[in-house]
């Protein structure tokens, strides 16, 4: 893919993102999407497009943050060249727990055919898992 076609389709996606609309989200991502978690977060990956908008749709975020309270992702900086985006962003919101929280995240996006095939997240586990009160061991 193009520079500027992978950014309009990135651009898209968060876009649609909000919404929720997981119809929306499916009809962005190859049938084979990928989404890869942060390697020490206690999560699996995801493959399949509808398998990975479902949980972008809202299974994910409602399940750990209380969405009765502010939600906000910032873009930061988007970087593109050919058929990768690579998005810098920080999310504030209240886990589910009620603790607050604010980290930074790093996302790798492939794009082909006009969708996105692989969703690489980056960000800092260990903030996460203290604010999520997750077993670190």
């Amino acid at each position: 893919m193009e520079t500027e076609e992978t950014r309009a389709l990135v651009k898209k996606y968060y876009d649609v993102l909000p919404s929720g609309d997981k119809t929306a989200i499916a009809a962005l991502l190859t049938d084979d999407c990928e989404w890869l978690p942060p390697p020490a977060a206690p999560l699996e990956p995801i493959t399949g497009g509808d398998a990975v908008a479902e949980m972008f749709s809202g299974a994910l975020v409602k399940d750990t943050f209380d969405l009765s309270q502010p939600f906000n992702l910032e873009i930061r900086s988007m970087i593109v060249d050919c058929n990768t985006a690579v998005v810098q962003q920080r999310l504030t919101a209240t886990a589910k727990n009620g603790n607050a929280y604010d980290n930074q995240y790093c996302w790798v996006y492939e794009c082909r055919d006009g969708k996105i095939a692989r969703m690489e997240e980056y960000a800092d586990t260990l903030l996460a898992g203290r604010v999520m009160g997750w077993d670190l061991g």
